[in-house]
């Protein structure tokens, strides 16, 4: 699921950081016991640490989806908070945004806008959904002893070399499961498309016995990766200015963002809209109410979403299935340029519509996060929303009810 106007307002930069195979040398592969002794020794170093700072770098790679992406910010974690339930305190700065969590407020400044978003006692799903949290420290110190003490878990160490430098090479196996973006594990759903024997690595400082690399792979799709890296790593970094975890330090130059609308919800006949419609042999729109009459449903999207470009293996199928009679599916991205609609036009061919400009439509719906699913009744009544990825179990499960 990828959140929609939460998240530490990431810096979209779409040049694109190669990622090249590691030199392995020599294949020096280490038995049982010498791998849960270097584990041991990375986890305690990983949490003995109080406060660290360091230049985050993700680059994400999906080559059949055309998606490149790489994210970077400076990030700073205060281990030492006692006082809340996340049990850490952090910031995170690049030129475009800063994002503060004082244990008791989430804050972030857009730079550019001048504005100030802040939410009271974020819970756990928020800092998830956060960019410069995925894969982090804060993940690692999670997923380190996961690893060590579950036997289930294949796990293997080599050598390897990055630039002359020396590290460890961890390769870790899941069958069934994934870890979480802050290093929980949990299982795949039925409803999840891909290889459910997920593959991870994690390269390990053989000097400082820290976290250079994370990598999180496909078995499937074995070109694709995501790709967390930690530079300039402080282990006792200055602390920020004590003034700066407040969000009152910023309110004479910046300005509270107004209210989030809330969800549209069921029983709502939202109002009619009109959206241009992605045709490669001519320029065409669409009505929501020229649909009346048939069970809608609409699937809003964005290209940097992951599950949104698994689902499209299941949109065709689902209007071929439910056909055209009774049923329409209208499939809205919200943000992307034309030329990217084009893309998946080209690659899944859809057989239902594929929407655009939709932006303006998502906010007045109060869509948080993508991808997002609304049925309509044949009265244009909402029967279905799903806002947390889609549940084709559930989806299926509301049309056949309503045809």
């Amino acid at each position: 699921m990828r959140f929609k106007g939460i998240t530490a307002s990431p810096m979209v930069v779409f040049i694109f950081a190669i990622y090249t195979p590691l030199n392995i040398y020599g294949q020096v592969k280490y038995g049982k016991e010498e791998v849960g002794g270097i584990l041991t020794r990375v986890s305690e170093k990983l949490n003995s640490i109080q406060t660290v700072s360091y230049e985050y770098n993700r680059n994400t790679f999906y080559s059949g989806e055309n998606y490149r992406h790489s994210f970077s910010t400076h990030v700073y974690i205060d281990f030492t908070a006692s006082n809340n339930n996340a049990g850490y305190r952090f910031q995170t700065a690049n030129k475009k945004d800063f994002s503060c969590y004082n244990g008791v407020q989430y804050f972030s400044l857009q730079r550019d806008k001048r504005i100030i978003d802040i939410q009271q006692k974020p819970d756990a799903e928020l800092f998830e959904s956060l960019s410069a949290l995925y894969n982090s420290y804060i993940s690692l110190r999670n997923i380190l002893p996961l690893i060590i003490r579950d036997n289930s878990i294949r796990k293997n160490i080599t050598d390897t070399t990055i630039d002359n430098k020396d590290f460890y090479l961890l390769q870790v196996n899941l069958n069934n499961h994934y870890f979480t973006n802050l290093g929980g594990k949990a299982a795949f759903t039925p409803e999840y498309i891909g290889d459910k024997n997920k593959p991870y690595e994690i390269i390990m400082d053989k000097t400082s016995m820290l976290p250079y690399q994370y990598i999180s792979k496909f078995k499937d799709k074995p070109a694709d990766f995501i790709e967390a890296r930690f530079t300039d790593v402080d282990t006792n970094p200055n602390a920020p200015e004590a003034l700066s975890w407040f969000y009152s330090t910023y309110t004479s130059v910046y300005s509270l963002a107004g209210p989030k609308k809330m969800l549209i919800t069921k029983d709502e006949i939202p109002e009619n809209w009109v959206l241009p419609v992605y045709s490669p042999e001519k320029t065409d729109s669409v009505s929501l109410y020229q649909y009346r009459g048939k069970i809608v449903m609409l699937d809003f999207w964005i290209k940097s979403c992951g599950p949104c470009l698994a689902s499209f293996a299941h949109l065709n199928k689902l209007q071929q299935k439910f056909g055209t009679e009774k049923f329409q599916l209208l499939s809205i991205n919200t943000e992307d340029k034309k030329e990217d609609i084009e893309f998946f036009y080209k690659k899944h061919k859809p057989v239902y519509k594929m929407l655009f400009n939709g932006e303006a439509l998502v906010d007045s719906y109060g869509i948080p996060a993508f991808p997002a699913i609304i049925i309509l009744n044949r009265a244009g009544k909402i029967i279905y929303v799903g806002d947390n990825g889609f549940d084709q179990v559930a989806i299926e499960k509301v049309i056949k009810k309503n045809l």
